[in-house]
């Protein structure tokens, strides 16, 4: 263990069961499911290369044997990894296959894109044997920032097929390490057979420039542990700020000498963190929206102030269609801080039905770091209050439905962005 764990503050947190960890030399504190410190959220660049092995076998070191590309590395010669490329199915031997590999869907959440390519890992009885119980798949030495704190991440998925390999088959036990110092296990189970992140936040402290990012597996087992990895990441965690969208029932209303409804709608956009944010914006595009509109005009777009909303200035030349920032520049919340802005639109809907579904697209600076966020259906950017408002279940359409009988209806739409 090297001397620079001294001055690591380590913050730990993973999915799945957890082996409570704590060398003498580090502090390290459980903060539970979530990934990041409560109130802040991951943000900025990826500072691990090739970490969603796009690249090839390249950027980092592993025991394992490089098998060469899109082969199956059979344990029972050698085992090792092979980086693959989209869905595969091994082993090639058998008649009735049971390995079953697929592309990686992205995590909104966290801003990790999909990628086809991963590691598969099967090592052998040999690297077990030589690491005492436990094989490096992974190292790498990232530079980082001193004071800063960060989230280590990456995405796993259990290979076997839940149902063919249900007899006893070993499922993989992951580590992760920084600087040596460990998490804990996480088991990557066959069931829900689906890609689940491992994640792991720390703190360094004063001096610290680099880190040794690691990853190994502590299954001891080759009757199965069968797994692939991607999308390795360490991001800072940041402040975030989140953004709510909420639309009062459609009033008919005439305007222009026509007959149509006005849509009166609030934003709400929040800093959830405890810093500020700067280089706020927030983007709504009408003519997109309201395109299958026989006609439709901006009415207004107002600040809300007061009752513990922060005024913001709005942008006065918005208009939804060549320009579609609804704030000026430069505007900033503090930590904490709310604003709420109204905007109302007059259209003319067509004869036949239609469903109008809109949301706000959130951008700030948070310290050196832009954050992000897709409005959420109502008037709370961040409903379970644990302020991440990138959840999978925080995001989702705003929707006004016209049917040919002029009745709206309007529907909550949860889930991530389409």
């Amino acid at each position: 263990m090297t001397r620079r764990l001294t001055f690591l503050l380590v913050i730990i947190t993973v999915w799945g069961s957890m082996l409570p960890f704590k060398p003498a030399s580090a502090a390290i504190q459980n903060i539970g499911p979530g990934g990041c410190p409560a109130n802040t959220v991951v943000g900025g660049d990826n500072l691990v290369q090739n970490g969603d092995f796009s690249q090839g076998a390249t950027g980092f070191t592993s025991a394992l044997i490089n098998r060469g590309p899109g082969v199956y590395p059979d344990d029972n010669n050698g085992g090792g990894f092979s980086i693959q490329n989209g869905s595969v199915v091994y082993p090639p031997f058998e008649a009735n296959p049971y390995i079953f590999g697929r592309p990686f869907p992205g995590d909104v959440q966290r801003d990790v894109p999909a990628t086809n390519t991963y590691f598969y890992s099967n090592p052998s009885a040999d690297n077990y044997s030589a690491g005492g119980g436990r094989v490096n798949l992974w190292t790498q030495v990232v530079t980082v920032a001193p004071n800063t704190t960060y989230n280590f991440f990456a995405y796993f998925d259990n290979l076997l097929d839940p149902v063919k390999s249900a007899n006893g088959a070993a499922d993989p036990v992951i580590e992760l390490r920084v600087n040596g110092t460990s998490v804990g296990t996480t088991v990557v189970s066959k069931t829900p057979d689906r890609w689940v992140p491992i994640q792991y936040a720390f703190t360094t402290g004063n001096g610290v420039t680099s880190v040794t990012l690691q990853i190994d597996s502590l299954t001891n087992n080759t009757f199965g542990d069968d797994f692939a990895m991607t999308q390795i990441n360490l991001k800072q965690c940041v402040s975030g700020v989140g953004a709510a969208k909420y639309v009062f029932p459609a009033v008919e209303e005439r305007r222009n000498d026509q007959d149509g409804y006005r849509l009166e709608y609030l934003i709400t956009i929040r800093n959830l963190g405890a810093d500020p944010v700067t280089e706020l914006q927030a983007t709504d595009d009408l003519a997109t929206v309201f395109a299958g509109a026989e006609t439709w005009e901006l009415v207004e777009l107002s600040v809300i102030s007061g009752s513990g909303f922060t005024a913001l200035a709005i942008n006065p030349n918005f208009d939804g269609r060549t320009d579609r920032e609804l704030l000026a520049a430069n505007q900033s919340l503090a930590a904490g801080q709310t604003a709420r802005l109204r905007l109302v639109i007059w259209l003319k809907p067509p004869t036949g039905p239609i469903v109008f579904s809109n949301y706000v697209n959130i951008t700030a600076r948070s310290g050196n770091v832009i954050v992000t966020d897709i409005s959420n259906p109502g008037l709370d950017p961040d409903p379970n209050d644990n302020g991440d408002p990138k959840e999978e279940e925080e995001s989702g359409a705003t929707i006004t439905i016209f049917s040919p009988y002029r009745i709206w209806v309007p529907v909550v739409s949860r889930g991530s962005a389409g």
